[in-house]
């Protein structure tokens, strides 16, 4: 099985419609609570900075979206004060940032978060 080959893809779509129970406790992603807006335009920053010069069109991959949202969105400690727009927003711009990142475009998104190299106004 190729790592991005199609068998993978359904696999984790597969997880991912399986849905979890919700577990009381800490967030999973270790980023500060902050509104939905704020994360949203830094993941929007930084998954325009890395769509190829030759893409025009911002069209997350469906299969990435339920990644998106599973594994950065609904972990986001603010998550639950958000409304479900504002969650599929911030979904379709995280889904962006994997398709062309991957787990180093969720790294970069937490890390921004906490205003670390990759934060607003500091590249």
């Amino acid at each position: 099985m190729e790592a991005d080959g199609p068998e993978v893809r359904e696999y984790i779509a597969a997880l991912v419609q399986m849905g979890a129970p919700v577990v009381p406790g800490p967030s999973g992603l270790a980023a500060p609570a902050c509104g939905a807006a704020e994360v949203t335009a830094v993941a929007r920053r930084l998954a325009l900075g890395v769509l190829p010069e030759r893409q025009r069109r911002v069209e997350p991959t469906p299969g990435l979206l339920g990644l998106a949202r599973a594994l950065v969105v609904d972990e986001h400690p603010s998550a639950p004060g958000w409304t479900v727009a504002e969650r599929e927003r911030l979904a379709g711009w995280v889904a962006v940032l994997i398709e062309h990142r991957g787990e180093d475009g969720v790294q970069d998104l937490v890390e921004a978060l906490n205003g670390g190299p990759a934060a607003p106004g500091t590249d």
